[in-house]
């Protein structure tokens, strides 16, 4: 059985997240947690995330309930622009192609 701590998830993504970007959406698998949660129970649950994920990262992050990831949780990111994030060439590194002025494939 898995658990959903709220506050280790939000400060997790926090030390996760690169610099100049924010999270956009955190995704979460319920069917992880292992418990059978009734709707109304849920609705109340993600509204706990929700609150802790405004309150530790930002205040336009949303919840998305999602039972095909392969995690309990995962997140998507930003650029504080609201751009997409892209890789560097060596894969080391998120970077934002508008803000950066970087071309990528699709600029072509």
């Amino acid at each position: 059985m898995s658990e959903l701590n709220y506050r280790d998830v939000c400060q997790q993504i926090q030390e996760e997240r690169p610099e100049g970007f924010k999270v956009n959406s955190i995704v979460v698998n319920f069917e992880k947690i292992g418990h059978d949660i009734h709707s109304n129970v849920l609705d109340r649950v993600c509204d706990r995330l929700q609150n802790q994920a405004e309150y530790y990262l930002n205040q336009d992050v949303t919840i998305i309930r999602d039972n095909s990831i392969n995690e309990l949780w995962t997140y998507n990111i930003v650029h504080n622009c609201g751009n997409g994030p892209m890789f560097d060439e060596q894969k080391e590194e998120y970077y934002c192609p508008v803000c950066e002025n970087k071309k990528t494939l699709f600029d072509y």
